[in-house]
């Protein structure tokens, strides 16, 4: 039997923004002067059946909603962006030259000729990957319109989420998170639902004591936006930061909670 592999979106950046998207599906965000220039994902659950997209968006517009629509001149700076799909065997380090290369895209700009540019600048490559995990239940999801009745609707999973949390309702927690849950299984065959039910009763468990682990937001910062083909809802924020946040146990500064949205029988749940 072959050794177990996982499939990793790496984004590597110098001098630039950018984001890499796997099958119109945030993966990373890195910015020019990052801690860490290398981000690694692993997106066994973002994969599809035969083509895979994998694309760089290189200086995206100023917050979520316009990433990749807002046309900005910028003067030249040196940059170079890659993105990579790798596989890795189970256990070992996730750099490149511990994996297989499966497909990579490039922005490498070192010419400073023309004196200016205009971003986002998008490059994608193509990656046959064979049946993969099969069809996914977002894939032929319907489309959704970006409107205030959506974002209504979305801040209403989100008062579900908090209400979960705020009252350790393991249940509900479960309930609500259901749909992605299942399909982590199914890319990861070696996470079971035993696991992952324990995983989430200590995290509420990290909680109990605290008065209210759910830090308050603002609607007037939500800057959502439609991915994955217009058929998932990322919730954000303007500043990129993710709209439901947890404050940390011990000092309370915002732990990122990141969920997308897609319509499953007339309902927006939570899909990833």
């Amino acid at each position: 039997m072959s050794d177990p592999t996982v499939i990793y979106a790496q984004l590597a950046v110098e001098g630039a923004t950018a984001e890499l998207y796997l099958n119109g599906i945030p993966v990373s965000r890195v910015g020019p002067r990052p801690q860490v220039p290398i981000e690694n994902a692993a997106v066994e659950e973002l994969l599809v059946p035969g083509r895979n997209e994998l694309c760089l968006v290189v200086e995206p517009g100023s917050h979520p909603s316009v990433a990749r629509t807002e046309q900005r001149q910028l003067d030249f700076r040196p940059l170079e962006v890659v993105g990579r799909l790798l596989r890795f065997r189970d256990g070992v380090p996730a750099t490149v030259e511990h994996g297989e290369l499966l497909g990579e895209v490039r922005v490498d700009w070192q010419d400073g000729k023309p004196a200016r540019r205009t971003f986002p600048v998008e490059a994608s490559t193509g990656i046959e990957l064979g049946s993969a995990h099969g069809r996914w239940a977002w894939q032929d999801a319907p489309q959704l319109t970006l409107d205030e009745a959506l974002i209504d609707e979305a801040c209403a999973v989100l008062d579900e989420v908090a209400t979960a949390i705020r009252t350790k309702h393991l249940g509900l927690l479960w309930q609500l998170n259901e749909l992605q849950l299942v399909d982590v299984q199914r890319a990861y065959p070696a996470i079971t639902e035993a696991y992952l039910r324990a995983e989430i009763a200590e995290g509420l468990t990290d909680y109990e004591g605290i008065d209210d682990p759910v830090l308050p937001r603002d609607r007037s910062r939500h800057d959502f936006r439609l991915v994955g083909g217009g058929r998932l809802l990322e919730l954000l924020d303007d500043d990129w930061s993710t709209s439901f946040k947890l404050g940390h146990q011990r000092d309370g500064s915002p732990v990122p909670y990141r969920i997308m949205l897609c319509r499953i029988d007339g309902a927006l749940r939570i899909m990833r």
